[in-house]
């Protein structure tokens, strides 16, 4: 039985992670999404998803 490469998966799929992180209803669903970008993702994306998460703050702070 061979596995998903968890590595090559969130390569492949960054950009539709990041929307569910930052789209979801769900709150079980995006810390799944956020937890695969953290432990297999680059620092990179980390760094955006916490940039743009700031910016969202922000924006409803104001």
């Amino acid at each position: 039985m061979s596995g998903i490469d968890p590595d090559q998966y969130v390569a492949e799929n960054r950009d539709q992670l990041a929307h569910v992180i930052k789209h979801s209803n769900d709150r079980f669903v995006r810390s799944l999404c956020l937890a695969a970008l953290v432990e297999y993702g680059d620092d990179g994306d980390v760094d955006e998803i916490q940039n743009e998460l700031e910016e969202f703050r922000a924006v409803n702070n104001d």
